[in-house]
Parts: C-alpha cells; structure tokens; sequence
C-alpha cells in the first residue's frame, strides 16, 4: 500500500489527554471560538460597546465606562451575591478576588471566601466559558463599581447587575447588531487559519462523518464560514462539502440534553424553514434539533461521535 506525503504538522491532531481516533466515526464541531477564531480584543470591544449602550438606555450610569480586555479572561468566575470576580484552583477554593475592579487584600479575600468551596451548580456563580465572557464580566465590574460609590439604586444589588448586564449583552446579540457588524467587516474580527479547512478535508477523506453543530443563526453561519473557509479549500469546493450535516441555531447545551422542535433550511438563499418530518439527511441542513438525531443519521452510537468546542 502506498503511503501519501506525511500531513504538514500544522494540520496535525493534538489533545492533552488520552484519544483514540480509530473508535472516533464522527466528529461534530462548534462554529464560534472553534473553527472560527475571533480577534479577542475586536470582537469582545464590539460585545462591550453594544451592551454599554443599552444599559445606558435602561438608565444605568455607564456613560464613561472604558473596556479593558487585560482585566478579565476566560475561566474566572463571577459571584453574584458579593459582586466579586474570582479565581477558584481545581478543588474549588478561592485564591483571588476582585471587588468590581478592586483587587481584594489576603485578608478581605479570607473573610469572603475562607469558608466557601465554589459549586459551579449553585446560581451564585457564573462561570465565565462562553461567548462574550471577557465583556459581559467587565461591564459587571464597571457596574459594581458605579453601585458601590451610591449611583445606581441600592435595591437593585449585586445579583440585579450581573441580571442586567445579562439582558443588555442578550439583548445585543439577538438584534443582531454584532454579528452584522462583523459580517460588514470580517477582516477586523476574524483571524484566518489557512491549516484548519485542509485538516478537516483530511478528516473527511480518512473516513469521518462531521457535522457542523452551531449556536449560531443560519444568515451568519454561511457569510462566516465563506469568508474563513472556501478560500483554502481546493477549487470547486466550499465549507458545505466538508460536513455531512449542519445544524443552527442549535442552543447548546440543551441540544445534548433534551429534544427540541427541528426544522430544515429549504431554502439556503433566504434561510427559510420548515418542520422536519423524519430524520436527518446526509447532506442537508437544520436548525434546532437534538444529539440523539446525530447518532440516528450516521448509525453510530454516541460514545464513537466526538464533539469539539470551546466548551460544552
């Protein structure tokens, strides 16, 4: 049998744990912060201004409020009730903490925290993994501070800031306002990876079924992944080609977790849906749906399907 040139390095697979890819028969992927890689600092000052100012219209003082993309990264952990950013070590204790944007002293730190163990299942803590972390925790910051120096209603408190922050960035993002931004100016908020579409094309020919699986709406998939994709891929062939099916508007991580209403995409153009009668199809795209759907259309039991994004 005659080997083919080895795969550059660049498009190789690497994982900091122990994975066997000859049981893997299918792949699903995430879209943001996965195979599309953002400009952090772009993309979060974006997030950031766009919730600023529908804070300032819910009447909140935010009109001076500066992003700093240096003060808050992925992972930290947001307490609601005291209105603390904090750092937590695996077993969960508390090793630092930031009261709005104040760091807290070893002793304020003790007497916050000394007895506390954070259980990422308690509502009290908010972890910041996801999509608009980095703006979402620094406006809270701004906010907290405003609070604590008296200009902004006491009866709101800490967890009413972190509520309403939530609500302005969601607000944000389901108008559309960002992700229309960035499609008008992909080259501002997007950093291009010639390697990625060619290690997905090699998954593709060795075998493995993939499936784009996104949160994202069907009218920013596409412009997206056009612009970060067909350009690498060889003639003739665009991002559709490399995935067996592609699923939208997904809202993982309840996709996992129970069975939502699925529609397919009829119409690509114009984004139009219908209710899905039967199952998936090879080929086709969806939004909405659930895993069990992924198994049923590759015939592949969930424990050979490996999923892969930022978090899950």
């Amino acid at each position: 049998m005659t080997r083919g040139p080895p795969t550059p390095r660049t498009r190789g697979i690497y994982a900091n744990r122990t994975l066997n890819l000859r049981g893997i028969k299918a792949i699903g992927y995430d879209m943001d912060y996965t195979l599309i890689h953002y400009k952090v600092d772009e993309w979060e000052r974006s997030a950031f201004e766009h919730a600023r100012a529908k804070l300032i219209s819910a009447g909140l003082p935010m009109e001076d409020a500066q992003f700093d993309p240096k003060s808050v990264i992925r992972g930290l952990i947001i307490d609601r009730q005291l209105g603390n950013l904090i750092k937590t070590n695996r077993f969960g204790y508390v090793k630092a903490a930031a009261h709005g944007t104040r760091m807290l002293d070893f002793e304020e730190l003790r007497r916050a925290y000394s007895r506390s163990i954070v259980d990422l299942g308690d509502a009290r803590w908010m972890f910041l993994n996801t999509l608009f972390s980095i703006s979402e925790a620094a406006l809270y910051l701004e906010l907290v501070d405003r609070f604590d120096k008296g200009l902004i209603d006491a009866r709101i408190g800490y967890r009413g800031l972190y509520d309403a922050v939530k609500q302005a960035m969601d607000g944000a993002h389901m108008e559309g306002q960002l992700k229309a931004e960035i499609i008008a100016d992909p080259d501002r908020f997007v950093e291009l990876d010639p390697d990625l579409p060619l290690t997905l094309l090699d998954q593709k020919q060795s075998g493995k079924r993939l499936a784009l699986i996104t949160n994202s709406e069907w009218h920013y998939t596409v412009p997206i992944m056009n612009y970060a994709f067909n350009r690498f891929l060889p003639e003739g062939m665009t991002w559709r080609h490399l995935f067996d099916v592609v699923i939208v508007g997904a809202r993982k991580p309840d996709f996992f977790a129970s069975r939502q209403p699925t529609f397919e995409v009829v119409e690509p153009d114009r984004g139009l849906l219908v209710p899905l009668v039967g199952g998936l199809e090879v080929g086709k795209c969806y939004f909405g749906g659930h895993a069990e759907l992924i198994e049923q259309v590759f015939k592949v039991p969930g424990e050979q399907i490996l999923y892969i994004g930022d978090h899950v």
